[in-house]
């Protein structure tokens, strides 16, 4: 678990000089830290290594992406082709399960597919990411396995990214009870509103998780009364890939309640 001396925030009025006392003992929730497709210093993303590395450095909320086979099987990639972590330019969704599961990647390991990710994986909280191409049969690979096999994990503990709009209002006419992620466009709109200040034009929904960046440009995102617009219209804030120990910093300034990263938690 993330230690409370990482990234406790403490609002005790008047007792500020007894905050190194109480620290273990009255801590604030900490935001929920989540890692991007697993942690990646010496493993492959989205490999079972990533992900083993990143329940080590304690997280328990992780994140990956969901691409289907030409046969059928749901593999974890983000890139449609490999060439980035194989060093091949193989198409996934054209390939069958069998010549995915000869690939070895550069870094080492081999691509996880999602039988294998479940059995090992499950048990935790996640954030999946649908990618487009193909999107409609990975939603119905997907729509199987939540009544089989997964029904635990993607109806009580995954939430669902999507980028094609389409897509997930068809997934949600499937699975009325699916929590997904705030769509992009609503959160730049969002985003907009709240840095200019005009948080009645955001649109925010109540208890949707908004993504936010530390930064566009030179312009700091991530500050207190930016990310208080949000909340105090009951939308959760979720900072999007703080890169450097000055944007983590800023996340937890700006008291954010989920941080998606790369790196080591805190």
């Amino acid at each position: 678990m993330i230690s409370h001396d990482v990234c406790s925030r403490y609002t005790i009025t008047g007792i500020t000089a007894a905050l190194p006392i109480l620290k273990e003992v009255l801590p604030i929730t900490t935001p929920e830290w989540i890692s991007h497709r697993g942690l990646c210093d010496a493993a492959t993303e989205n490999t079972a290594e990533a992900f083993r590395a990143a329940l080590e450095a304690g997280f328990t909320h992780l994140e990956t992406d969901l691409r289907i086979t030409a046969d059928d099987h749901l593999v974890l990639a983000h890139d449609e082709d490999l060439s980035r972590i194989a060093g091949i330019p193989l198409n996934v969704t054209q390939a069958s399960r069998a010549e995915l599961e000869q690939v070895r990647l550069l870094q080492g390991g081999r691509l996880l597919f999602f039988d294998e990710w479940l059995d090992e994986f499950g048990g935790y909280q996640w954030i999946l990411d649908i990618k487009p191409e193909q999107g409609e049969r990975t939603l119905a690979r997907l729509q199987a396995h939540w009544e089989g096999d997964a029904r635990a994990l993607l109806s009580e503990r995954a939430r669902f990214l999507f980028w094609d709009a389409g897509q997930q209002r068809q997934w949600l006419e499937r699975r009325p009870e699916a929590v997904c992620m705030v769509p992009i466009s609503a959160c730049r709109r969002a985003g907009v509103a709240c840095v200019a200040g005009l948080p009645s034009l955001a649109a925010i929904e109540p208890a949707g998780t908004y993504s936010l960046p530390p930064r566009l440009g030179g312009l700091r995102l991530l500050k207190p009364a930016v990310v208080e617009r949000y909340q105090r219209r009951k939308g959760r804030v979720l900072a999007f890939l703080p890169e450097t120990p000055q944007e983590t910093e800023w996340s937890l300034e700006a008291g954010v309640d989920e941080i998606l990263t790369n790196h080591r938690p805190g």
